[in-house]
């Protein structure tokens, strides 16, 4: 998959974003938000980021690093 491919399947308004949310991302790959937080916590190779502090922070997916991700033999996920 690529760029242009990944921003085909998105939102008009998010085809210019650099990165997605934890809820754009968890609907682009058909999985909760909790199954990505399970992730996190289980260490699987999908990069993120934490932007801002405790409670009140965001996670934040880079759309180059979902595709490396996605286009990885070592994930069973295919986009819906």
């Amino acid at each position: 998959m690529t760029l242009e491919e990944l921003n085909l399947m998105l939102e008009p308004k998010l085809k210019n974003k650099i990165c997605l949310n934890q809820s754009q991302v968890s609907d682009l790959l058909g999985v909760s938000p909790s199954t990505l937080s399970n992730w996190r916590a289980e260490g699987v190779s999908l990069a993120y980021m934490k932007v801002g502090k405790g409670t009140k922070n965001r996670i934040l997916y880079n759309k180059v690093k979902l595709l490396e991700f996605l286009n990885s033999s070592e994930n069973n996920i295919k986009v819906i």
